[in-house]
């Protein structure tokens, strides 16, 4: 199972505001030149998602004051970003013990839960120790956005009587709109925090069509996430081909969703192989990054109620496209006798 909750971590702009929240203390040390020299490269680096640059310029400013839980921290960060969670939960511990202050903390703390958390969808484990963690930071510091992970480590266990009563706890302490309205959504099915769901979305294709998640209520998506310079995204149109004329447009809906760049060479490749299906291009890269995919080509099956029921990620020359999505798509009921001839 891909690990989730890491997506939320990669956000950018959580990314970010952690840091901002936690970094209290590095003031302390802004009398050293060479300190501040290094700790303002680690924090731009951390911005610009150069993590090892980061990593590197924040361990230098410790090498200068070794008390800087704020370094640590951003090393905690940055390591979540490589995917490296030993190291990751390693500097986290070093800001915690250095933290001197409630605030500081509790960021340590959550940060540590959702590093746990992302760790028990494959060790479920984990989500014990996760929970400890999130339950720890409320007592220092009453947050919605804490409140909103507690639940959700709760769900994972399927604790869902629990859950949805943190959940109503979050949705009191006035949380943002996004955590609001996710809060709402497990409360209402506790599944969601069990299973990868698909992210909201909004698209108008290269035919003029508007599109949403939302249309694919009750119908099988399959989304092909691909670009022109890919060779094997490239052969594997043909197969995709199939796949529209195999079920019925109203049980199984295809959209391709293009990396590209250069809008003129996707237009004109997807017109010259006659890709008659629903088409769009990410030019901001706004639903890769949503759905986190990270290698092309990439093939999502999606069900009726926005389970994404399987991910496949790059080709097999052993197998076409087609086969590795036959048993998964045979096993779907929305399909069920519905397959042409």
């Amino acid at each position: 199972m891909q690990l989730r909750t890491f997506a939320i971590l990669l956000c950018p702009a959580s990314l970010v505001a952690s840091f901002c929240v936690a970094q209290t203390q590095a003031a302390k040390s802004s009398a050293n030149p060479e300190f501040v020299e290094q700790y303002n490269k680690g924090k731009q680096a951390l911005k610009d998602r150069k993590f090892d640059d980061a990593i590197s310029a924040f361990k230098k400013a410790l090498k200068i004051d070794p008390a800087c839980a704020d370094c640590d921290f951003a090393i905690a960060m940055a390591y979540s970003q490589k995917r490296d969670a030993n190291r990751s939960l390693e500097f986290a511990d070093k800001s915690l013990a250095a933290a001197q202050d409630d605030m500081s903390r509790a960021v340590a703390r959550n940060f540590k839960g959702e590093v746990l958390m992302a760790l028990g969808e494959s060790d479920a484990s984990r989500l014990k120790d996760a929970e400890a963690e999130f339950r720890e930071a409320i007592k220092l510091r009453p947050s919605a956005s804490y409140s909103f992970n507690l639940a959700k480590a709760l769900a994972m266990q399927s604790k869902d009587d629990e859950a949805k009563q943190e959940f109503a706890r979050c949705l009191t302490l006035k949380p943002d709109d996004e955590t609001a309205r996710e809060a709402r959504l497990v409360m209402a099915d506790p599944r969601r925090a069990r299973s990868e769901f698909a992210p909201d979305f909004h698209l108008t294709t290269l035919q003029g069509q508007p599109f949403s998640l939302a249309q694919a209520s009750g119908k099988v998506l399959v989304m092909d996430f691909w670009a022109t310079w890919c060779p094997p995204c490239r052969e594997s149109v043909p197969e995709l081909k199939d796949l529209t004329r195999k079920y019925a447009s109203d049980k199984l809906v295809l959209i391709s969703v293009s990396a590209d760049e250069d809008d003129r060479a996707w237009r004109d490749f997807v017109g010259r192989k006659k890709m008659d299906w629903m088409q769009y291009r990410d030019a901001d890269h706004t639903i890769l990054h949503a759905f986190g995919i990270h290698g092309f080509p990439t093939y999502l099956v999606i069900t009726g109620d926005g389970i994404v029921k399987r991910r496949i990620v790059g080709m097999n020359p052993q197998q076409t496209i087609v086969h590795r999505l036959k048993e998964t798509l045979q096993s779907m009921p929305e399909l069920e006798g519905v397959e042409r001839k």
